[in-house]
């Protein structure tokens, strides 16, 4: 009945246009013939007498046979051989919408004002079979840093699809892999082609990808999908594993790419609008979209990413780079310059507590994201500050020892180079985590400069704090000094013993 639908609507329509009554059909099994075939017997007949049969005959091949097509296409091929608007507008109307579910599918946009869009088409044979090759498009305004598509329910684990300008007028594609909310690595894939009809068109960039081994896109079912975009100033580049800043935001969602069939198995966005929508008007961003191909291809799968995770990423940032650049180094500093072990100890004891509200705040960070462990900042940290739990410890033991001896011991020395060793490691693994974090310019820049200003003195004065200290050790002679004496004198001493 499906074929018998359409073959009536072609027939209303061409009886219109001929300005006579709907003509008598030739005997045909509707059923088992097929709409195409029917349709091009009925173009065929009944235009001959215009001498427009071949031409007919080229557009419906062209068109329905390899399904490059849509109703702005079909209408304006109809119309540029000289047939009416309405008749040309009827005919593209009932063909569409017969043949829809043989298109890419509708475009599910996403982002602010749905400026984002993304479109699938999958061969039927590849439906069928289970596996095959998977098109879909990428739309971005180029007001946009990036945009990327992923498959997959997180971005750990994911396939990533990025796009970015090339600087040249068309668009770079990288394939990544996600390893959580951090700086996707790139990953070769041969698979993975960058077809016809991408590139920078009309202030927007578009890439049009087939993808041969998307194994875990399910093609007979719903699979999770995850996007990501960035705006900003265009990378400008050709190289796949270009630094990207962190993403704006991000959407969740499922998509049934069983739904979105196509007939034959090549690109279903060229020669077409490729199912764009570039006002962003179409579906909406809160994931649920229309798709062509017989029904709704997008459900939601966890919405847009929540600002949970970028108050958790900042604030640990933020709080471990003033830990370790700032307040580490300024308590070191105290002992020699101001003398009083009771400031030194109090300040670092500050430093100290603030240092493990950091790293609770990167523990259930890199919990939730998954990477925990998983790279050379986050197992970096957790020893760092591990090792830095017998800072305090070896402190006390050095002041007890330098009240009783009134001179510097072995335990003087583990407990100051100890603690200058893991103040490097700590600034060393802040570098890693802005690395991690894909963070800004600004963000490293800061960062430079606060530890050239902070840290930079403290450890550019560590010669002269140590050849102050071997001539005074020097200037003390070896003779052995009264109990009351050293007690006198502790305060003062073990302020140059810093």
């Amino acid at each position: 009945m499906h074929a018998w639908r359409l073959s009536l609507a072609y027939e209303m329509t061409l009886s219109w246009w001929a300005g006579g009554a709907a003509p008598h059909r030739a005997p045909c099994n509707h059923e088992t013939v097929g709409a195409t075939a029917y349709h091009i017997h009925i173009l065929h007949a009944y235009t001959a007498s215009r001498n427009t049969a071949d031409t007919f005959y080229s557009v419906a091949n062209t068109s329905i046979v390899s399904h490059k097509y849509n109703s702005t296409y079909a209408l304006n091929r109809y119309k540029s051989m000289g047939l009416g608007k309405s008749f040309a507008g009827a005919v593209a109307l009932a063909t569409l919408s017969s043949i829809g579910a043989l298109a890419a599918s509708e475009p599910h946009c996403v982002g602010d004002n749905s400026k984002i869009c993304f479109s699938w088409g999958v061969p039927e044979s590849a439906i069928k079979g289970g596996s095959g090759n998977v098109y879909f498009q990428l739309r971005a305004p180029n007001t946009y840093e990036w945009a990327a598509l992923g498959i997959g329910s997180q971005m750990r684990g994911a396939e990533i699809f990025l796009m970015y300008q090339d600087g040249s007028g068309n668009v770079t594609l990288s394939t990544r892999s996600g390893v959580g909310h951090v700086m996707p690595q790139y990953t070769q894939r041969s698979e993975v082609e960058l077809l016809a009809g991408s590139g920078v068109v009309n202030d927007e960039m578009v890439a049009n990808v087939r993808c041969g081994d998307c194994q875990s896109a399910s093609l007979t079912g719903s699979s999770g999908w995850i996007s990501a975009w960035k705006t900003g100033q265009a990378i400008n580049s050709q190289d796949k594993s270009a630094r990207i800043d962190y993403h704006d935001d991000h959407s969740i969602f499922q998509i049934d790419l069983s739904q979105a069939s196509i007939t034959s198995d090549a690109n279903p966005f060229t020669g077409t609008d490729g199912g764009s929508n570039p006002n962003g008007n179409n579906t909406s961003g809160d994931g649920n979209g229309g798709g062509s191909g017989g029904g709704n291809i997008v459900s939601p799968g966890g919405g847009s990413g929540s600002p949970v995770s970028s108050t958790l990423l900042y604030g640990h940032g933020v709080l471990m780079m003033i830990v370790w650049v700032i307040l580490y180094p300024a308590g070191a500093l105290m002992m020699p310059f101001i003398g009083k072990w009771i400031f030194h100890a109090a300040f670092q004891t500050m430093a100290f507590l603030a240092m493990w509200a950091g790293l609770g705040l990167g523990y259930v960070l890199a919990h939730r994201l998954g990477i925990f462990w998983q790279n050379t900042h986050t197992r970096l940290g957790i020893i760092v500050c591990a090792l830095m739990f017998l800072q305090p410890i070896l402190g006390a033991l050095h002041h007890t020892s330098y009240k009783r001896q009134g001179r510097r011991g072995a335990l003087s020395h583990i407990h100051v180079w100890y603690g200058r060793a893991l103040i490097i490691l700590g600034i060393i693994n802040g570098g890693l985590g802005l690395k991690l974090a894909s963070a800004g310019m600004a963000f490293r820049t800061a960062y430079i400069v606060l530890a050239a200003v902070i840290a930079g003195p403290y450890f550019l004065s560590i010669p002269w704090l140590e050849m102050r200290k071997a001539k005074r050790a020097k200037s003390e002679g070896t003779g052995s000094p009264s109990r009351k004496g050293l007690t006198a004198r502790a305060g003062s001493d073990e302020a140059s013993s810093r």
